[in-house]
């Protein structure tokens, strides 16, 4: 990753000059992100408690042609020193209402696109079930105001649960709990709505059903998940509410607990309940002032947390309070994280009792991205 660092000023450039130039001549759109990050993080050591970085680079590809579309992205993380693909994909559109996509393309369930509008994400991401991209093919089908999805996937991105640097979170193999996604089916159903003037709802319904390989037992267990959510937007607010159940039963080795599995992104694998229920809820405003050359203000409050049922189960916590805005290609995040029991904001899991560091800690997150 170092080695591009001093190439990267000439490589931008020279990007955004051709994206510029031969905008009408390329059948492609190239598209990116350059980010840097400072955090302070309360539960390290004073010494090492702030920090500024570089944190990634993003590089896209998009177009189409007749009836077919397509979209990549790669990226390369600095301060984990990993790259990785985010997803691959090429869409048919078969007429206005039905499209098929085939490659490493996100999986449907729960709030699309994203079910959070901080850089950090909700508790779901870290379980996997939100920004997900696994390989699959999958139908998406609009009839009036109702909008379907069905997918199958094979496998994760990388099919191959003992790699752990990747951008979506799955299920892995860390030597100890040794389990991988083997096969798996999407339903959603969504639906969007004036229920009240001025206002548009969009509330829906998610299904996840699919089957894990046990990597000591070679057996297959499986794993179920439903979800119910709901955005509303009046005017400037909108309000997200998401509730997601899921279940993991594991075929493990008899002497080996099945009330946790591991998962693992961004280079590190985690311990997190097999069994449990998330909840998030957000409120966010997009401010309608104009501030000079200050654009798209948008603050946030959004609460998640995750809960094992099992008698290990210990409820993990993250609530985010912050804004986002962009000046010209400059898009700016600045974020304040309360996380309790918490992977990543120095818990050790996620709904689990794994003893360690299960207190509140806080985090003071500010990126800072050139897009183009």
């Amino acid at each position: 990753m170092k080695k591009l660092l001093p190439v990267l000023p000439l490589t931008l450039l020279g990007v955004s000059e051709m994206n510029h130039a031969y905008a009408d001549e390329l059948p492609f759109t190239l598209s990116g992100h350059v980010r840097v990050n400072y955090g302070h993080q309360d539960w390290q050591l004073p010494e090492f408690r702030d920090g500024f970085e570089f944190e990634s680079i993003k590089l896209g590809v998009s177009g189409s042609s007749d009836q077919f579309s397509y979209k990549a992205e790669y990226r390369w993380y600095e301060n984990t020193d990993f790259d990785t693909i985010r997803f691959a994909d090429l869409t048919y559109h078969y007429d206005e209402q039905t499209e098929i996509t085939a490659g490493i393309t996100q999986t449907p369930f729960g709030l699309q696109p994203f079910a959070s509008n901080n850089f950090w994400f909700s508790v779901n991401y870290y379980l996997g079930f939100e920004d997900d991209y696994d390989a699959g093919v999958k139908i998406n089908h609009q009839r009036g105001a109702w909008d379907f999805q069905a997918a199958y996937f094979m496998n994760d991105e990388y099919n191959d649960a003992a790699e752990f640097g990747r951008y979506s979170f799955d299920v892995a193999d860390d030597g100890e709990y040794r389990n991988q996604e083997d096969g798996q089916y999407n339903l959603r159903a969504n639906y969007t709505g004036n229920f009240i003037k001025g206002g548009t709802t969009e509330i829906g319904v998610s299904y996840q059903y699919g089957e894990i390989l046990n990597l000591d037992t070679l057996d297959d267990g499986d794993m179920s998940a439903y979800a119910a959510h709901l955005r509303h937007t009046q005017g400037n607010f909108k309000v997200e509410l998401q509730y997601i159940d899921y279940d993991y039963d594991l075929a493990v080795p008899d002497e080996q607990a099945d009330d946790r599995i591991a998962l693992s992104s961004f280079t590190f694998p985690f311990l997190a309940a097999a069994d449990g229920e998330t909840y998030s809820a957000n409120l966010v405003y997009s401010v309608p002032y104009q501030f000079s050359h200050i654009e798209s203000l948008t603050c946030y409050s959004e609460y998640s947390e995750a809960k094992g049922e099992d008698t290990s189960g210990m409820r993990s916590s993250q609530w985010i309070n912050g804004c986002s805005f962009g000046w010209d290609k400059l898009f700016v995040y600045v974020d304040s994280i309360q996380g309790k029991n918490m992977w990543f904001s120095g818990g050790p899991g996620v709904g689990l009792d794994l003893g360690g560091r299960q207190e509140t800690t806080h985090r003071l997150n500010i990126n800072l991205g050139i897009y183009f």
